[in-house]
C-alpha cells in the first residue's frame, strides 16, 4: 500500500481517540448483557419447571433482538463519530465552502464523496473499507429490517443466518429460493 500524505487536521486529532470508545462500549456494555442473556437461557434450559422451555424460547429471541439492537448502536456511534471527522475537516479545509451542513444531511454514498473531496483519497482505498461497508448494510437492516440492505448483507455474511432446510412442494420440486429474513438473523459477538 502506498503511503498516504495529507495535511492532518484537528479532527484527525479528535478522532484518535474514537476506537477507544467503540471497544469500551463493546467489552463493557455489548459483552456483558449479551453474557448475562446467555446465562439467563442456559438456567431456563436447565430448568425442570415446564413454563421455562417456553420461557427460554422467548429469552433467545430477546437475545437475537438485543444483538440487532448492539449492531445499530454500534453502526450509529461510528457514523455519528465519522460525520464529526467530516464536519471537522470541512470546517479546517474548506472554511468557505457549505460543507458542513451537507454532512449533516448526507448518506454513505455522499458521506463518502466527501470524505474523498476532503481528503483526497476515496475511503475504499483504505483496508477497512470492506467492513465499514458491511457495518453499513448491517445498520441498515438493523433499523429496517428486510430489504436492498438485509440482501446485500446475507451475501457478505450468511453465517449471520442459521441454515433453513429446503421445502419441498407437493410435487417434491424445491420452493423458490428467498432472502432470509434479519428476523431470523443471529449476529454473532465476533
Amino acid at each position: 500500500m502506498t503511503p498516504l500524505r495529507w495535511t492532518n487536521c484537528y479532527a484527525d486529532v479528535q478522532a484518535s481517540k474514537h476506537d477507544v470508545t467503540i471497544r469500551s462500549y463493546f467489552e463493557d456494555v455489548i459483552v456483558p448483557a449479551i453474557a448475562t442473556l446467555e446465562e439467563k437461557i442456559s438456567a431456563l434450559g436447565r430448568s425442570e419447571s415446564p413454563g421455562d422451555v417456553f420461557a427460554q424460547a422467548d429469552m433467545e429471541d430477546v437475545l437475537r433482538e438485543t444483538k440487532l439492537a448492539f449492531g445499530l448502536s454500534i453502526q450509529s456511534i461510528w457514523e455519528r463519530q465519522f460525520r464529526a471527522y467530516l464536519r471537522g475537516c470541512a470546517k479546517e479545509l474548506r472554511p468557505d465552502e457549505p460543507l458542513e451542513n451537507r454532512v449533516t444531511r448526507a448518506d454513505w454514498k455522499d458521506l463518502q464523496k466527501h470524505f474523498r473531496n476532503l481528503r483526497g483519497i476515496g475511503l475504499d482505498h483504505f483496508p477497512s473499507y470492506q467492513t465499514l461497508d458491511t457495518l453499513q448494510h448491517l445498520g441498515n437492516a438493523c433499523r429496517h429490517g428486510d430489504g436492498a440492505s438485509a440482501i446485500e448483507l446475507s451475501k457478505r455474511c450468511p453465517d449471520f443466518w442459521s441454515p433453513v432446510p429446503p421445502m419441498y412442494t407437493e410435487m417434491n420440486l424445491p420452493a423458490p429460493k428467498v432472502a432470509p429474513s434479519v428476523a431470523m438473523m443471529d449476529i454473532p459477538v465476533e
